[in-house]
């Protein structure tokens, strides 16, 4: 027998199960709810759970083999999982060519951020996604935007080589963990599709993409190009397709196009907005003929970078607060920083309370976890410069929105839904988003958080070659606006700099 200890809902229970007892079967058999709309085949991945030290990973394939400690989703994430399955395209297992090169073929889907990478392992034969990985970007040290490591590449000596192995190096211990773990050989690994912004799709490839950080901020490829694992030098089969899935602009990376490519919206909307963000704010207005689109220089805030005691969303993070002294971090553990989600619920209620006013203004940094309630022992506050950071971004985003709604002569009143995208879309309250400004007046009841669409848009093209008519189709509709060409813009960023 081994002990499973459960967190939910702020509660802890636990209980002795027999070995190689099916996670899923464990914890429903003791009256917790799991979403697993596949009935449990592990087609559609959604029934994660996280598990102590090991991350998360999918309930229905997890075999119980000792003791182990286990998170289950909040309401807030369970509800984003049933929204990203109910509007995302289900495409039949085609995974092509390179399935053939092993008996027991593996895939590998990557959401390559600036910030955060994510990794889904995919078994070919049956589609079945086996487990996701999420890490820090390893380039962050080397500056929190792309902006900055752009200029790294450009004004260090082999700057762009050393990024471009941070990065190789953080996929192979990757993919060496999940071969170990599942004790296959890395021969087995025949296929991999890789979404990000255009930055790190040139750093990735080796591409200089100096070009991308000044005007008129012309990317040197923004085609899909496909490369033998062997040229990346990947711990996985050397004939292996690494495919990069393609980009629009500079500031449109693959990460967007696949992740609108990825959406099966309803029928009634007819008008709707499509937001991913992060450390850029990418906007998408999609119509019934036409996909405009841009980026907003939203900068990192919401990821947790250049915020005092900011993080991303990783375990120990603050995503949710309700007010002070009641808070919710991933993990359930004690809180060691704040994650964006967790920032725009601090900033509203400070609104709410009048500690921050209208216009920003904040006396004094505020206490929001004290030193003996932390994690890591130290205080942890939100400061004048932090809310700020929340201002620039925000605004950024908000103005970018009002751009695409004057480009297209619609109104928020014409918005059928907003599509709220990212790993920051997983946890945001939408009453905090409005309360601050970041989602117009009227449009919070229209929300549809539909998680990392990003990352659905690379699994769909592990798992099926058809899903490259949809990607082909959604960039021949897609229109760019650059916004540091917009006469309004300024304007409006300073209009909306104010909560």
């Amino acid at each position: 027998m081994h002990k499973l200890t459960i967190h939910s809902a702020g509660k802890v229970s636990s209980a002795n199960v027999s070995r190689e007892t099916i996670l899923l079967d464990a914890i429903r058999y003791r009256g917790f709810m799991i979403y697993a709309p596949c009935g449990g085949k592990g087609s559609c991945g959604k029934c994660e759970v996280y598990v102590r030290d090991e991350g998360y990973v999918t309930s229905c394939l997890y075999t119980i083999e000792e003791d182990i400690e286990i998170v289950l989703p909040e309401p807030v994430e369970a509800n984003i999982l049933a929204a990203q399955y109910e509007y995302s395209r289900i495409l039949p297992l085609s995974p092509g060519p390179a399935s053939r090169l092993s008996d027991s073929p593996y895939g590998v889907a990557i959401d390559l951020g600036t910030t955060t990478l994510a990794f889904h392992f995919i078994r070919l034969a049956t589609g079945t996604l086996l487990e996701t990985s999420t890490v820090l970007n390893p380039q962050a040290k080397y500056g929190a935007d792309v902006i900055s490591r752009i200029n790294y590449c450009i004004t260090v000596p082999e700057g762009l080589l050393t990024l471009q192995s941070e990065l190789i190096d953080v996929f192979n211990l990757q993919l060496s963990h999940f071969t170990e773990k599942s004790n296959i050989s890395p021969d087995d690994i025949v296929k991999i599709c890789i979404c990000g912004n255009t930055t790190m799709l040139h750093i990735l490839l080796g591409v200089n993409p100096g070009p991308l950080a000044f005007v008129p901020f012309t990317p040197v490829f923004c085609e899909e190009r496909i490369v033998r694992a062997s040229e990346l030098k990947l711990f996985c089969n050397p004939l292996g397709e690494v495919k990069v899935l393609p980009s629009l602009a500079a500031y449109i990376g693959a990460d967007i196009v696949a992740g609108i490519a990825s959406l099966a919206p309803v029928p009634a909307h007819k008008n709707f907005l499509f937001i991913d963000v992060g450390t850029n704010g990418e906007i998408a207005l999609i119509t019934a003929d036409r996909i405009w689109c841009c980026a907003a220089a939203a900068g990192p805030a919401f990821e947790g970078a250049n915020i005092e005691h900011g993080m991303g969303a990783l375990q120990g993070a603050i995503n949710i607060y309700y007010g002070q002294n009641n808070f919710q971090t991933i993990g359930d553990t004690p809180p060691v920083g704040i994650c964006g989600s967790g920032l725009i619920d601090l900033v509203a209620d400070l609104l709410r309370s009048g500690y921050v006013s209208a216009d920003g203004y904040m006396e004094e940094k505020f206490l929001v976890v004290p030193s003996e309630r932390s994690g890591n022992g130290t205080a942890i506050y939100i400061t004048p410069k932090d809310i700020r950071e929340i201002q620039l971004a925000k605004s950024a985003i908000v103005s970018g929105i009002n751009i695409l709604l004057r480009r297209t002569s619609l109104t928020v009143d014409n918005i059928d839904a907003l599509y709220l995208a990212g790993g920051f879309g997983n946890y945001i309250r939408k009453e905090s988003a409005e309360a601050i400004g970041l989602i117009p007046t009227g449009l919070s009841e229209k929300v549809i958080p539909v998680g990392n669409t990003s990352g659905t848009g690379a699994i769909l093209a592990v798992r099926s070659e058809k899903f490259d008519r949809y990607v082909s189709e959604t960039l021949d509709s897609m229109e760019y606006t650059e916004l540091s060409d917009d006469e309004d813009f300024a304007l409006q960023f300073a209009i909306n700099m104010g909560f």
